[in-house]
């Protein structure tokens, strides 16, 4: 990934970062962060039509598709929860 590529998906992640916590103030954080897992889980689902060309096709690739993306959030959850433990300081919370 270049710098720029970079600096555009650090931006679009705050932008997200930024409208949960927004909503925070006014909901539970885990109600939150159920919305945006489903606002992304649909989002993605969405995104994978064009990679197929008919709903059979997109069926019989619900598992491959499933694997891609289990592994690409696990990684980064693990990432960040770790970042997280790394940096833990209870007076920031």
């Amino acid at each position: 990934m270049s710098t720029q590529e970079k600096l555009d998906f650090t931006a679009r992640a705050k932008a997200h970062i930024d409208l949960c916590n927004e909503q925070s103030a006014h909901a539970h954080g885990e109600d939150v962060a159920l919305s945006a897992m489903y606002a992304a889980a649909r989002y993605t689902a969405y995104l994978c039509t064009s990679a197929n060309i008919s709903g059979a096709q997109m069926a019989s690739r619900r598992e491959e598709a499933l694997a891609i993306f289990d592994d690409q959030f696990r990684q980064m959850f693990l990432d960040c929860y770790d970042e997280f433990a790394r940096n833990f300081d209870p007076l920031k919370r």
